[in-house]
C-alpha cells in the first residue's frame, strides 16, 4: 500500500506543446455508455459492487450539500517553469470559467516546495502567478483551497529537477513552514492544508517522520501563521495510510479542518467507511472535514495488493470511458457521505475527465505517459470549445439537483 502514497499526479507538463499537437479524437456523448472490455469486467463489477454497497449504506436525503470543487489542474505547481510561460494564464482563466459554468464552486491549486524559496529560481515569478491565481479564483467567487506538498521531483510526474539531498529532515520541514507562511501571507486562500499524505511525503523527499514528528510539524507551522484573516487551517492523511496520523490530527486545538485524500475505495468500500467515521471523529472534536483530492482508484479488490505499486498503469486506466459510469457512481457516493457526515468541501481530482475520455480500443497500445498525453491534448481541445464529457454533463447537473 506505501506505493499507493502516490497521489494521482499525472499533470499537464507541455502546455503549449500539446496545443501545436494534433488532437486525439475525444468521445461523443452518443453510444453510451460504451461496452467494457473482458479483461476489465471484474474490476468493474468489483467497483460497482462496493460503491453500490456504500451507497446503500448512506441516507438518500437529509444534509447540506457541500461545496463541489475540482483540481485547477492548469495551475499546479508541479507543471514548473511552464507555468511561467504567457499562454498559461489565459488558460488557467478558461479552465475556471469552465468549471464555473458547469456550477462548480471551488478549485484547489497545489503550490509545491521549493517553488516559493527565496533562493529557487524565478520564485519571485512563481509568486506572482500564483497570486494571480487566487485572484482570478476570487474574482468569480469560488472557494480557494491550497495544498502544497513537496514538488515530485524525479518522477513522470514533473519536469522539475529537485535535489533533496541539499535538505535534511529538519531544514526540509523549516522549508515547508517558511513556505507556507508566504502562501498564507501573500495568496490568502480561504483555506490553506498544511500537510497530507505524510508517505508521499516520505517517498518523493527520501525523508521518512514519525506520527509523532508528522504532528509536531503541524501544530509548530499552526503558531507560524496569523489567522486573523478568517483562513482556516488543516491537515490530513490518506485513507490507505496509518490510522495514527489521522487520529492524532483530530487533539491539534488550532487545527480548523482535517482534510481526507479519497483514491482506493478499499475491498467492499472499507476505505470509504473509514473516511465517514474519520469525518464523524473530526466534528466530535470540533473541526470540520474537507476532501481536497478524491478519484475512483480503477483496481478491484485483488488487484488493490497485488498491483498496489504500479501506480502508472493504474492511473492511465482513469482516461477509458467504459469507466465512466463508475466515475458518476463515485461523485454520488462521495455526495450522499459528504451530506450525512456534514463534510463541507469536496475537490474532484482528475478534471479534465469532465471533459473528456479516451476509447480504449483506439488507445489501448500506448505507454502511460503516451495515454496520460493523449487525453491531456483531447482535454485542452475540448475545454476550449465548450465541450463536456458525459461525465462533466452528469456533474452539472448533478450540482444543480443538490443546490435545490
Amino acid at each position: 500500500m506505501k506505493r499507493l502514497a502516490y497521489t494521482a499526479l499525472v499533470f499537464i507538463l507541455a502546455l503549449v506543446a500539446c496545443r501545436q499537437s494534433s488532437t486525439p479524437t475525444a468521445i461523443p456523448s452518443t453510444d453510451w455508455p460504451p461496452s467494457i472490455p473482458d479483461e476489465y469486467q471484474s474490476t468493474c463489477n468489483d467497483l460497482n459492487a462496493s460503491l453500490d454497497a456504500f451507497i446503500a449504506s448512506l441516507p438518500q436525503s437529509g444534509g447540506q450539500p457541500p461545496i463541489f470543487a475540482a483540481e485547477l489542474s492548469y495551475a499546479n505547481g508541479n507543471i514548473g517553469e511552464t507555468l511561467l510561460k504567457p499562454e498559461v494564464l489565459p488558460l488557467v482563466r478558461q479552465q475556471l470559467d469552465a468549471l464555473q459554468s458547469m456550477g462548480v464552486q471551488g478549485v484547489v491549486v497545489a503550490v509545491s516546495v521549493p517553488l516559493l524559496q527565496p533562493d529557487y529560481p524565478r520564485s519571485e515569478e512563481y509568486l506572482e502567478f500564483f497570486k494571480q491565481v487566487a485572484e482570478e479564483v476570487h474574482a468569480r467567487g469560488m472557494v480557494l483551497l491550497v495544498e502544497s506538498g513537496p514538488i515530485f521531483s524525479g518522477t513522470l510526474f514533473s519536469p522539475v529537477s529537485v535535489d533533496w539531498s541539499d535538505y535534511d529532515k529538519a531544514s526540509f520541514l523549516q522549508a515547508r513552514q517558511d513556505q507556507l507562511v508566504t502562501i498564507a501571507n501573500e495568496i490568502k486562500p480561504d483555506h490553506l492544508q498544511i500537510a497530507n499524505e505524510p508517505s508521499t511525503m516520505a517517498m518523493l523527499t527520501g525523508f521518512e517522520y514519525s506520527s509523532e514528528e508528522y504532528l509536531d510539524f503541524i501544530e509548530t507551522t499552526l503558531e507560524m501563521i496569523d489567522k486573523s484573516t478568517g483562513i482556516l487551517l488543516g491537515a490530513g492523511a490518506g485513507t490507505w495510510e496509518d490510522p495514527a496520523y489521522l487520529d492524532g490530527l483530530m487533539e491539534i486545538a488550532g487545527l480548523d479542518f482535517i482534510d481526507i485524500h479519497i483514491y482506493p475505495i478499499g475491498r467492499d468500500g472499507n476505505l470509504l467507511q473509514q473516511a465517514s467515521e474519520a469525518a464523524r471523529l473530526a466534528h466530535a472534536n470540533g473541526k470540520r472535514v474537507t476532501i481536497s483530492e478524491s478519484w475512483l482508484y480503477k483496481v478491484d479488490s485483488a488487484e488493490l495488493g497485488e498491483l498496489g505499486g504500479e501506480f502508472e498503469m493504474i492511473y492511465s486506466r482513469d482516461a477509458w470511458s467504459f469507466f465512466e459510469p463508475l466515475d458518476e457512481k463515485f461523485i454520488r457516493a462521495l455526495t450522499l457521505m459528504a451530506r450525512a457526515d456534514e463534510i463541507e468541501f469536496v475537490s474532484f481530482f482528475w478534471t479534465r475527465n469532465f471533459f473528456t475520455y479516451l476509447d480504449y480500443d483506439q488507445y489501448r497500445t500506448l505507454s502511460a505517459p503516451e495515454i496520460n498525453r493523449a487525453i491531456n491534448q483531447a482535454s485542452i481541445a475540448a475545454t476550449e470549445s465548450g465541450a463536456l464529457s458525459p461525465l462533466g454533463k452528469f456533474f452539472k447537473a448533478w450540482i444543480s439537483e443538490q443546490s435545490k
